[in-house]
Formats: C-alpha cells, sequence, structure tokens
C-alpha cells in the first residue's frame, strides 16, 4: 500500500492493472491486487470442504423435501440449514473424500414428535408398505392433525419422493410402488412431521426397511 498526490488525477478510485487506487482520509491510495491465496490448506480445512461439497450437491436434488424439512430454521435458506445440519452425516478419508452416512442424514429438523411410522418392502411387486401408529396430542409437540410424510431417497440417481400418510390422530397403511427405474438396494426411507401450515416441523427419523 502507498500513498500518492497526484495534481493531475485528482481524487483517483479505479484501478489499472494489478493496482486498486481510492482516495479515503484526504490522500490517494494505491493498493496491489491480490490474486491468489499462497496458503495452504489445512486437511482440517480440505475435510470441511470436501463435506460442504457432497452435501450441497445433495441439498439441490432435495430441495422440495428440505423446504418442507427445514422451514423456519434459522436465518439463511433452508438448503443452509441443511448443509450445516448434516456436517456430522459425511466421513473423510486420509485422501479427503467425502461418503455421506445416510443412516444419520436428517431431512428435516424441529421441536415436534417425530412421527411413528415404520416401513417394509416387498420385493415380489416392488413395493413400500408404511404403517402408521396413532398418536395422541402433546401441547407443544403434537397436534392431532399434523401432516406425516415418508421420504423415499435413491442414493445413487440422487432422486427423492415424498409421501404424505394420514394425520398424526390416524393409523393405518399404506404402500407405495418403487419407482420404475430405481434399485431397491440404493433406497433409503424416512419420516417426519409438520404443523397443518407446514411453519413447525420434527426432526426426521431414518426407517430400517
Amino acid at each position: 500500500m502507498a500513498k500518492f498526490d497526484s495534481y493531475l488525477l485528482g481524487k483517483v478510485t479505479n484501478s489499472v492493472g494489478n493496482v486498486t487506487m481510492c482516495y479515503t482520509n484526504k490522500q490517494n491510495i494505491a493498493k496491489a491486487k491480490i490474486f491468489s491465496r499462497k496458503d495452504k490448506p489445512t486437511p482440517e480445512i480440505l475435510d470441511q470442504r470436501a463435506k460442504m461439497k457432497v452435501l450441497v450437491q445433495l441439498s439441490r436434488r432435495l430441495l422440495p423435501v428440505i423446504r418442507k424439512g427445514f422451514a423456519g430454521i434459522g436465518r439463511g435458506t433452508t438448503s443452509n440449514a441443511f448443509v450445516k445440519e448434516n456436517l456430522v452425516a459425511v466421513e473423510t478419508d486420509e485422501k479427503h473424500v467425502a461418503t455421506i452416512m445416510f443412516d444419520r442424514v436428517k431431512l428435516s429438523k424441529g421441536l415436534l414428535n417425530p412421527p411413528k411410522v415404520s416401513v417394509t418392502y416387498a420385493s415380489e411387486n416392488k413395493t413400500f408398505a408404511f404403517e402408521q401408529t396413532m398418536e395422541k396430542d402433546e401441547d407443544g409437540y403434537a397436534f392431532g392433525d399434523d401432516k406425516v410424510y415418508v421420504v423415499l431417497l435413491e442414493t445413487v440417481l440422487s432422486r427423492s419422493k415424498i409421501v404424505a400418510l394420514r394425520d398424526r390422530s390416524e393409523s393405518g397403511n399404506m404402500s407405495y410402488a418403487l419407482p420404475e427405474d430405481w434399485d431397491e438396494a440404493n433406497v433409503k426411507v424416512y419420516c417426519f412431521a409438520t404443523l397443518k401450515n407446514g411453519s413447525a416441523v420434527s426432526d426426521s427419523r431414518y426407517l430400517t426397511v
């Protein structure tokens, strides 16, 4: 950084080459531009970057789910909330390659009680069967008209399906056929609940098929 006086140019506020000039405190200041960082990233930084990358990619494919599951969380976007919540669900190896542990992924975050849902899969007709248990109201944490959802995630195709089940106060069964191009071995299943108006949610639960 250098100070200079210029009767010809007066107050200078532009850039020339790799030098940026500005006028402050009644003086012209010239600063060299910094084009690249020379510090070497630490292993921790490389791991964090790898985790962020895979989670941002996943969040883009899960956007309809995330908009429901992270409604009203924090001051940023629902995608940012999803990435922050799921950093602990990603592991890295010695080469800083990130792997998502899908049984630890959270597709929603909130104060409501998670719903009581179980799932089975019938290979012969490629159908998932969901069994929902009726739940009573619990002031502030569960309401009879809460909406209950399951999410199917095909981890290789990075595609998802949201399936609406019954309200929390109801019980029963519902079936859903596996999409034609999905591989059952790659499908992970989750469930969560929201208020009727969608303004609050529960933590998601990973369902063992």
